[in-house]
């Protein structure tokens, strides 16, 4: 028996960013060290006994598969600079056009098995018996996800500046807090996205329009945890038009 309900998804840069940036290289490392154990392979990280890298690829997979395509289409939209006309419009009373959302049948399940790789994750970052290998893999990860926009007190310019194992750590809890938001706010957008047209124009009441500013400013503060303050502005400026945190 499964325990899927509608979720809430954002169609914001960052946190689109993080979730889909887990699978590789990361997700799939943890899943094909799992399978080498179990082949008996030699010279394998040694994972902790009860992570099991294959189950944990295959939840992110079905969260994955349960994106509806629009949302997909906005991710490549970000990546690629090119304009979408037929995803979800969300617009407040006085027009203003937030950042699209759309709902997700995501099964409870699979969640729970992201946020227990994250605990297994920060017992790594905190050096934990039995989980010397599995910070290894975190830092290999950040070579991985290194950033071309070099840190010139380190670093020659151009030279990829790799993420730590704790930024790396940061991605996946970014994620699964927008995953988890289930608050006041987030029932009543969901509501309205589910609810929405063949148009896919979803235009706000003012008290939807109020709880989407609320629910957008928990989304950026959450998306922009660990990066330089200037991130977390620029987020706000680019949803409301000015870079102050909303008030409740």
């Amino acid at each position: 028996m499964t325990d899927t309900a509608p979720r809430l998804l954002p169609a914001e840069e960052n946190f689109l960013a993080d979730f889909f940036g887990l699978e590789e290289p990361l997700l799939i490392w943890l899943e094909q060290t799992t399978q080498d154990t179990r082949a008996g392979a030699d010279d394998v990280y040694a994972l902790p006994a009860d992570l099991d890298g294959e189950a944990v690829r295959a939840a992110w997979a079905r969260i994955f598969e349960a994106l509806p395509k629009a949302l997909l289409d906005e991710r490549r939209a970000l990546l690629t600079g090119e304009e979408l006309t037929t995803g979800n419009k969300v617009i407040g009373p006085d027009g203003y056009e937030h950042n699209p959302l759309y709902a997700a049948p995501v099964d409870q399940a699979d969640v729970e098995v992201l946020v227990a790789l994250l605990d297994h994750f920060r017992k790594a970052l905190a050096r934990e018996p039995g989980y010397t290998d599995l910070r290894s893999i975190l830092t290999e990860a950040g070579e991985w996800y290194a950033d071309e926009t070099a840190d010139r007190a380190r670093y020659s310019v151009g030279e990829r500046v790799p993420e730590t194992a704790e930024q790396v750590v940061n991605r996946l809890a970014r994620a699964l807090t927008v995953l988890q938001l289930q608050d006041d706010d987030t029932r009543t957008l969901l509501a309205a996205v589910t609810a929405a047209g063949p148009d896919r124009r979803i235009v706000l009441t003012e008290d939807q329009e109020q709880a989407a500013r609320r629910y957008f400013d928990r989304v950026i503060t959450a998306v922009t945890e660990g990066k330089p303050r200037i991130e977390r502005a620029f987020a706000r400026f680019v949803e409301f038009g000015d870079d102050s945190p909303v008030r409740p």
